[in-house]
C-alpha cells in the first residue's frame, strides 16, 4: 500500500522506542521482494530527516541537496537518490515506528504529504488494534513486571530502572520481554501503550 500510494520503488519500515530514540530496521520492500534489515540500529536524534519527522509527529520529504544534508549515506541505497519520504506511524500521539520511502517513479507531489499524514494514523491503528483482541482480564502482570513497564513509561531508562529497583540489567529486560509476550506487541513502546489503553498501568 505505501508503496502504491507514495509511487515508490522501495520502501522500509522501522520499529521505534521513543524511550531511547534508538530505530531498528524490520523490513525493506519493493513490489517483487522483501529483505531483512534488521542489521540497521540507530540513534535517530543523529539523522536530522528522520528525527523531525518523529519530533513534529508529520511526514518530511526531502530533496537534492536537502536530502544529501540530513540523512546517512547507510539510507542511500542507489547512485541516483536523492530523495526520501519519512512518514512516523503514529498511535495516540506516540510515534511508534516510520517508513521510508525512495525511488520515486514520477517526481513528488508536496500535496501527498497530505495523505501520508493521515495514511501515518491510519497505519497506527490498524498495527495496534491488531492485538487488541486480547482482553484485559487475561493480561496478569507481577508485580516486578508493573514496576518495570511503570518506570518504563514515566521515562526512565533500563539503567536507571535498575537503580530504582535494585535489579540488574539483564532482570529488566527479561521482565519487559516476559511482558510483551503477555501482550502479543512488538516492543516496550508498544507494550507501554497497550498496557495504558487498557488501563493496566495507571
Amino acid at each position: 500500500s505505501f508503496l502504491t500510494d507514495f509511487s515508490l520503488n522501495e520502501a522500509m519500515l522501522f520499529r521505534y522506542s521513543p524511550i531511547d530514540h534508538l530505530a531498528e530496521g524490520i523490513l525493506s520492500a519493493t513490489k517483487s521482494e522483501f529483505k531483512h534489515i534488521s542489521s540497521i540500529r540507530d540513534d535517530i536524534t543523529s539523522i536530522p530527516a528522520i528525527f523531525k519527522a518523529i519530533k513534529t509527529r508529520t511526514p518530511q520529504y526531502y530533496e537534492g541537496n536537502n536530502f544529501h544534508l540530513n540523512i546517512s549515506k547507510k539510507y542511500i541505497i542507489a547512485d541516483n537518490q536523492d530523495a526520501l519520504l519519512v512518514v512516523p506511524i503514529i498511535f495516540n500521539q506516540v510515534v511508534i515506528g516510520y517508513f521510508l520511502g525512495s525511488q520515486f517513479k514520477k517526481p513528488f507531489d508536496l500535496k501527498l504529504l497530505i495523505e501520508a499524514t493521515l495514511f501515518s494514523k491510519d497505519i497506527g491503528e490498524i498495527l495496534f488494534n491488531q492485538f487488541n483482541f486480547i482482553e484485559e482480564a487475561e493480561i496478569k502482570l507481577s508485580k516486578r513486571e508493573y514496576e518495570v513497564m511503570k518506570c518504563t513509561a514515566s521515562g526512565y531508562s533500563t539503567k536507571q530502572i535498575t537503580h530504582i529497583l535494585e535489579i540488574s540489567e539483564t532482570t529488566i529486560k527479561q521482565y519487559i520481554k516476559s511482558v510483551m509476550a503477555k501482550t502479543n506487541t512488538l516492543n516496550r513502546t508498544h507494550a507501554v501503550a497497550f498496557l495504558i489503553q487498557k488501563n493496566i498501568l495507571k
